[in-house]
């Protein structure tokens, strides 16, 4: 497998706390760090988060935005939001990448950040807005666990 192959098929997953340096720069964790060797894309996500890049997956992110046809209302618009949030960060020596002024403010990222892996692509949450959202989904989980559970019962009951 070539280099460039190995990086696409990387699965981003775990979480990760970081503090945001008084430069806005933020460290990447060291097991995907050559991961951006050649870089990263930053681009500011649906929700108050932003989203972290490999070149490639870049590319195949562009693919995707790119099918959605130019000629419609939806397609321009959905362009113009894709590339005027997207910002090309250069890994520095030390493993970080500088998040600009634009997407921190989208995001509302000040200091402490928690870096979620996301299969693709990273995501940047602030991480008071990442816990009150991870708390949120573990609440729904929880409840469609127990409606899972009493439909099962009743099937179950049924079958007897």
């Amino acid at each position: 497998m070539e280099n460039g192959d190995a990086r696409q098929a990387m699965s981003f997953r775990g979480t990760f706390d970081y503090t945001l340096d008084g430069r806005y720069r933020l460290p990447l964790p060291p097991r995907y760090r050559d991961l951006f060797t050649d870089g990263a894309v930053l681009v500011s996500g649906v929700e108050p988060c932003v989203l972290i890049y490999t070149q490639e997956g870049f590319e195949d992110a562009e693919r995707k935005a790119r099918a959605i046809p130019e000629e419609t209302d939806t397609g321009r618009e959905a362009l113009r939001d894709f590339f005027s949030s997207a910002f090309d960060a250069d890994r520095d020596n030390q493993g970080r990448i500088l998040i600009p002024e634009k997407l921190r403010t989208h995001a509302a990222l000040d200091k402490a950040v928690a870096l979620v892996g996301v299969g693709d692509f990273l995501e940047i949450w602030d991480r008071d807005t990442w816990a009150e959202r991870e708390e949120a989904r573990k609440s729904a989980r929880k409840g469609e666990t127990e409606a899972l559970g009493a439909r099962r019962a009743i099937v179950a009951e049924g079958v007897r």
